[in-house]
């Protein structure tokens, strides 16, 4: 979509898709001689229906330099309330909050919110100095749930903040 490219894309608060993926850079701050020990993205998010549909399960996946990272079982799209800093502006009958998730890349795997779910390692990301970390999000084209995703920003849903990257070292 050719939204993609507009210079206002960088104030969007609320991203939507019923399918695909999404990616975002991130700069990486790890200083010189340090050894990372992992990595983190903390996200609201939830599944994309039509307005909105709390049982529409969708299967979320992430990717961090191309390596699959993990993928979290959203249970709905949620709307029955309004999210806790959704703007009025935002008409009620649609998607309103997501969930608070966190994936975690360690050196001993990957994670969802202290579960495990995969088997890469930090060391295997190839998070290199000065280069950027690209993580995706999305559907994969194979999903048993292709139920689209929202990832919202700090003014929607119930968490004021943003996409947030940690980095441990």
């Amino acid at each position: 979509a050719t939204c993609f490219y507009l210079p206002e894309r960088f104030r969007a608060q609320l991203l939507w898709s019923a399918g695909g993926y999404v990616e975002y850079c991130f700069p990486n701050k790890l200083p010189k001689n340090k050894v990372l020990r992992s990595i983190s993205f903390t996200m609201e998010i939830c599944s994309e229906a039509p307005n909105y549909r709390e049982d529409w399960k969708s299967e979320i996946t992430m990717w961090i330099n191309g390596m699959e990272c993990g993928t979290f079982l959203s249970p709905g799209d949620f709307g029955a309330r309004r999210g806790r800093y959704t703007p009025p502006v935002w008409e009620s009958g649609s998607t309103q909050y997501g969930l608070l998730t966190n994936w975690s890349v360690r050196q001993d795997g990957c994670y969802i919110n202290e579960e495990r779910a995969g088997n890469v390692t930090v060391e295997q990301l190839g998070i290199l100095p000065d280069k950027v970390i690209v993580l995706r999000i999305g559907n994969k084209e194979d999903a048993k749930y292709i139920g689209g995703f929202n990832i919202f920003g700090e003014k929607y849903g119930d968490y004021p903040q943003n996409i947030v990257m940690s980095l441990e070292y």
